[in-house]
């Protein structure tokens, strides 16, 4: 059943002073406001400067259940279109706390799905867009997990209270924030703080993945797609068939990257991509252009570029690079790439031919674990 925000026994400092807590709360109080007021700003920059949904849920993980002092943290986006919420939008999140949570529910949270069709309370809870407490997680799973299966788990992880924070968008819905506790104090604002945040965030997030989906540019590292550099690369071409002049086109490859994820985790392997990417955008010229192709494959288009300037640039390229590394510490180990050139016409004369002339013959670089004129070490790559 769900209870008032704030009872008559549980009174909670407001930003805006309309209600002051009594002097002894007060005076107890306020090292832990302090503490999650710095935690909370802290935690909305960086849920503000991820790049991708993942990543934002990752740090949402992490981070969130110091802040709320909450023992789960628990985001669900809304479908509109099937009329649920859903836990897949935390697929691939690698956290402790959600792992504990999935052995104790004996279920894949990020695969439950909670209809708003069939759950008239959760159905109201999103129409009013107010945080309410509840005494358990009978208000979100009775009729998706079996109720000894989900009470034995709140036995096991000792809840007390769920609050249920709505994620309210300009009055449209997108999603519910589900916390649990196991203490009854709960600090409502710290909670609507927070999802305020990641609401706006995850807002403009999805937004810009949209856009982004049917654009020319690359929606984890903003440099441009494959798709752009295709067409860029038929009208370099073109141009260089015309006018008789080179052209060069670098495909670069980092090595062991899947091994790199799977040791460090997801979050720092996008940021390792986004931060090669930008190192390469900013050491090159227009006409000249960086691409991501797929997954860990770069690509540098050079106009009006011979074999012999091309490994120059190549080589300077290299050597950006090494000046940063995949860590804050020092001693971390170096992020290496392997790299190939290939060139028009002497290697390939249409736009296909060349590009897949430069991808398998990094292909052979990185199954032969050298680089043809170039060294395949680039030293540490900043992530």
């Amino acid at each position: 059943m769900a209870e008032e925000a704030v009872g008559s026994d549980e009174k909670i400092v407001e930003f805006n002073g309309a209600r002051a807590p009594g002097s002894e709360r007060e005076q107890g109080g306020n090292g832990e406001r302090a503490r999650q007021l710095h935690g909370l700003s802290v935690l909305s920059l960086f849920l503000h400067s991820t790049a991708t949904v993942q990543e934002m849920m990752s740090t949402l993980l992490e981070h969130a259940p110091t802040v709320t002092s909450s023992v789960l943290v628990y985001p669900l986006l809304l479908d509109r279109k099937r009329q649920l919420l859903k836990g897949s939008i935390l697929e691939g999140c690698a956290d402790n706390v959600l792992e504990r949570a999935m052995d104790a529910f004996q279920e894949d949270l990020t695969a439950l799905e909670y209809s708003i069709l069939d759950n008239q309370a959760l159905h109201d809870l999103l129409e009013e867009g107010e945080v309410t407490l509840h005494d358990g997680f009978g208000i979100l799973m009775d009729g998706v997990v079996p109720e000894d299966q989900w009470k034995a788990a709140e036995r096991e992880l000792n809840v007390r209270k769920l609050a249920m924070v709505p994620m309210v968008v300009e009055n449209e819905p997108l999603g519910m924030v589900a916390l649990a506790f196991d203490h009854d104090k709960i600090d409502v604002e710290v909670l609507e703080l927070l999802v305020g945040h990641l609401t706006l965030a995850l807002r403009d997030l999805l937004v810009r993945d949209e856009v982004v989906r049917f654009s020319d540019t690359d929606s984890l590292t903003w440099v441009p797609n494959g798709r752009y550099l295709k067409r860029a690369l038929e009208d370099e071409v073109a141009r260089s068939g015309r006018y008789g002049r080179g052209l060069a086109l670098v495909a670069l490859d980092i090595d062991n990257f899947g091994e790199f994820n799977a040791n460090y985790g997801q979050s720092l392997g996008d940021r390792l991509l986004r931060t090669i990417a930008t190192t390469l955008a900013e050491a090159v010229s227009p006409p000249e252009l960086v691409a991501r192709l797929q997954d860990d494959e770069f690509a540098v288009l050079l106009p009006e570029t011979n074999r012999a300037t091309a490994v120059t640039i190549t080589t300077r390229l290299l050597s950006s690079l090494a000046q940063v590394s995949a860590f804050s510490e020092e001693g971390a180990p170096p992020v290496t790439l392997s790299v190939a050139i290939a060139c028009f016409p002497e290697d390939a004369d249409t736009p296909k031919a060349l590009l897949n002339r430069a991808l398998a013959d990094l292909k052979d670089v990185k199954r032969d674990g050298e680089s043809d004129e170039l060294p395949a070490t680039v030293g540490q790559a900043q992530g």
